[in-house]
């Protein structure tokens, strides 16, 4: 359930317009284009923002990939305990990111946004190198 689906619970008058969970992905579609306030009542205003599937080339510092796994709280609790110290959890043997996808214990959707986020890091921070 996304942002507009949880304003729409809340408030049924409201009727913001939402899409359909992606069977493939199990998450929304991003259904939400632009930034709306609403106003609740009782001097109450509620904002619906869009979400984001991918990093901004605007950011001042931008996130690398060896940084990305540690803003996974989920995954927290398995770094250093791989195999290899420099495991980047996108399928090395021994890889206790990866065991804890497979005992059910990060979600899949989950581990697939970081393996999606990991490759857009590891894309700009080889653009970064190169264009140094």
């Amino acid at each position: 359930m996304g942002k507009s689906s949880v304003l729409n619970a809340l408030d049924a008058s409201l009727d913001i317009p939402t899409g359909e969970v992606s069977r493939k992905l199990g998450r929304g579609r991003h259904t939400t284009r632009h930034v709306e306030l609403f106003d609740l009542g009782g001097d109450t205003y509620i904002a619906d923002t869009p979400g984001f599937a991918s990093f901004g080339d605007d950011r001042e510092e931008p996130i690398w990939p060896e940084e990305l796994p540690a803003l996974f709280s989920e995954f927290r609790p398995h770094l250093g305990a791989c195999r290899f110290d420099d495991c980047t959890h996108r399928g090395e043997p021994g890889c206790a990111v990866r065991e804890a996808v497979d005992r059910g214990e990060i979600h899949p959707a989950r581990y697939a946004s970081y393996l999606r986020l990991h490759d857009e890091a590891s894309q700009l921070k080889r653009w970064e190198i190169e264009h140094q």
